[in-house]
């Protein structure tokens, strides 16, 4: 019995080392075969996914990834491209300037010479999160959202044209120390220096990028900084002492048998403190424009002012020249000079006035040599004298051109002719097509009425246009894709003169009508074909569901409708010829114009 339970024991025992032995060598093989399989495949798996994960997120900005606090996680560059278009560079695209006098100056960046780079900003966006290996190898890691600031481009000589305009808004001249006459009679008093103010160009372009930034347009005071007078209040007491030798004695102005006498307070009046290399010598000068312009007026009847010869073209396209005429006038550099050594000498304190001829910038004989004898070219548009304001802005650009004389091989720039259009200059507020396509109060409105008229002048004439932009929308009653738009500091109007001889623009505004004539025969043939129409687009808004605008320059209540036009494009071909018809060029204005959107504006 003691046998067969020992026996069954071993059976047992060595039944279970067998089995532990086979464990042994399953985990064994375990451990050679399939866990290394399990490793690799959570590897392969996970290798997958993270090839899927940059193949999908390849041409896509990382989520969580804003700019300017758009939310543009998941989108593709061009489609970060299209939102950036669509929703921020409008709504950051015009800025109001605080110039501390009534209106806020209106200027949008374009004007400043400033935009928004949507496709580096598209690129900046995508970079966000991608990490560059070595061979060149590139992986985007989840995780890096954030804000991406826009990507502000700034056109130096732009910016800097732009910024003439709101210097003559907010500028203020410094004011020279001088001299004058104590208020008892018996001596000489200072008159302090002041600093001025002038527009810090840094400083604005930095607040309008931060606006930009934050995805808001910026509205503001200008940022300022102060401009040192050239003569200083010591400057000013330095001379005080030698003042009293040039203001002793009155000084009298000799004309043929006329006199006129300079008192010492008239002689005050007209002294500056001499900077210049000679100011040892004479610490104190007649030499500036403020002496200059007071001697004109004491000696204006005996000045006789030339007479440019002038030419005026007739509705029907003739032309009358007026002869010119020559003048005498002082000879302010004569006078001024002896005004200088008589007033420090201590003899006889007396000057013998002298006149010089006057020759006229634009005589007869140049009118005749240059060609201008004969008309060009010339347009006529019209507008509705009724809005008293755009008629005001079209007929002071008219103004302002009229007379410009365009040399051979010149570049001729309206922008530079007119100069800026702000109200201190005389411009004044009308509607103008603002940057989110509709149509807002703006300084200098209508002046694209005379870009247009200029336009056309030019094209009939057969010059060759360098710059000219269509305007964003269609105007039915311009010619179709004939027609131009300016924007100071951005958008131009530029043609050349290559015809040999020298041209005149004239230009005038008469009841209802603006015309604008090329003077100066170019003996050239002009040829259109315009073709139809193409690439037609219905506007966003239409009557059913227009866009509401809210209108301050409306009565309260006052409900106004503006009909929507399709957005469309169309092409002009020019051909110009010889007088012997032979071909001299052709080229080719496209225009594009955006769909113009149904607005119901509401009076506040």
């Amino acid at each position: 019995m003691t046998a067969s339970l020992d026996a069954a024991a071993a059976a047992t025992t060595a039944l279970a080392a067998r089995r532990a032995s086979r464990s042994r060598r399953l985990a064994a093989w375990y451990r050679r075969h399939v866990w290394p399989a399990t490793g690799a495949l959570i590897l392969l798996v996970v290798a997958c996914g993270f090839v899927t994960l940059q193949v999908v997120m390849r041409e896509r900005v990382g989520d969580g990834v804003t700019v300017a606090g758009l939310e543009i996680g998941g989108q593709t560059a061009a489609a970060v491209r299209d939102t950036l278009t669509r929703d921020l560079v409008p709504r950051v695209s015009t800025m109001q300037l605080q110039t501390g006098a009534g209106e806020p100056l209106t200027l949008t960046l374009a004007q400043l010479g400033m935009s928004v780079d949507a496709a580096a900003t598209a690129q900046s966006a995508l970079a966000r999160g991608r990490h560059r290996l070595p061979l060149g190898l590139e992986v985007w890691l989840p995780g890096a959202g954030g804000e991406v600031p826009p990507t502000v481009r700034v056109n130096a000589a732009a910016y800097q044209q732009g910024l003439e305009a709101v210097r003559a808004a907010v500028d203020v001249p410094a004011r020279d120390a001088r001299l004058d006459i104590a208020g008892d009679g018996t001596g000489v008093a200072v008159v302090p220096s002041r600093d001025g103010a002038t527009a810090d160009a840094v400083a604005l372009e930095r607040a309008i990028a931060a606006g930009i930034v934050s995805g808001e347009a910026y509205s503001g005071p200008v940022p300022m900084k102060a401009v040192p007078p050239r003569v200083s209040t010591a400057d000013a007491e330095a001379r005080a002492g030698v003042a009293a030798l040039y203001l002793a004695r009155p000084v009298t102005l000799r004309y043929r048998e006329r006199t006129v006498v300079l008192s010492p307070k008239d002689m005050a009046g007209m002294l500056s403190i001499n900077t210049g290399a000679d100011a040892a010598a004479y610490p104190l000068t007649f030499r500036n424009a403020r002496a200059s312009a007071r001697l004109h007026r004491l000696f204006s009847w005996a000045e006789t002012q030339p007479v440019d010869a002038r030419i005026e073209v007739h509705p029907e396209g003739g032309i009358t020249v007026t002869p010119s005429k020559d003048g005498e006038v002082l000879d302010m550099k004569v006078l001024l000079e002896d005004l200088d050594d008589t007033a420090r000498g201590g003899g006889l304190r007396s000057v013998f006035v002298a006149l010089k001829p006057a020759m006229p910038k634009l005589t007869s004989d140049d009118v005749e040599t240059m060609g201008l004898a004969a008309l060009g070219a010339q347009f006529v548009t019209y507008f509705d004298p009724r809005n008293t304001t755009r008629a005001g802005n079209i007929a002071l650009a008219a103004k302002l051109v009229d007379g410009s004389v365009v040399e051979p091989a010149q570049t001729f720039s309206l922008n530079a002719a007119m100069g800026p259009r702000t109200t201190n200059r005389g411009f004044d507020y009308a509607p103008v097509i603002a940057a989110d396509g509709v149509l807002r109060q703006g300084v200098g409105g209508g002046i694209c009425q005379y870009a247009t008229t200029l336009f056309n002048a030019v094209l009939l004439a057969g010059l060759p246009i360098v710059e000219r932009q269509a305007h964003s929308l269609y105007i039915s009653h311009y010619p179709i894709g004939r027609d131009a738009t300016v924007s100071w500091g951005a958008v131009d109007f530029k043609f050349r003169n290559d015809t040999g001889k020298a041209l005149l623009i004239r230009s005038w505004v008469q009841g209802d009508h603006l015309t604008v004539a090329i003077v100066g025969k170019t003996g050239r043939e002009v040829t259109f074909k315009t073709g139809s129409f193409y690439d037609l687009r219905k506007p966003a808004h239409g009557k059913s569901d227009p866009r509401v605008i809210y209108d301050a320059d409306l009565g309260p209540g006052v409900v106004r409708w503006e009909r929507g036009i399709d957005g469309r494009s169309v092409k002009v071909e020019r051909t110009v010829r010889d007088a012997q018809g032979a071909v001299l060029f052709r080229d080719t204005f496209v225009s594009h114009y955006e769909p113009l959107d149904w607005v119901k504006r509401i009076g506040t």
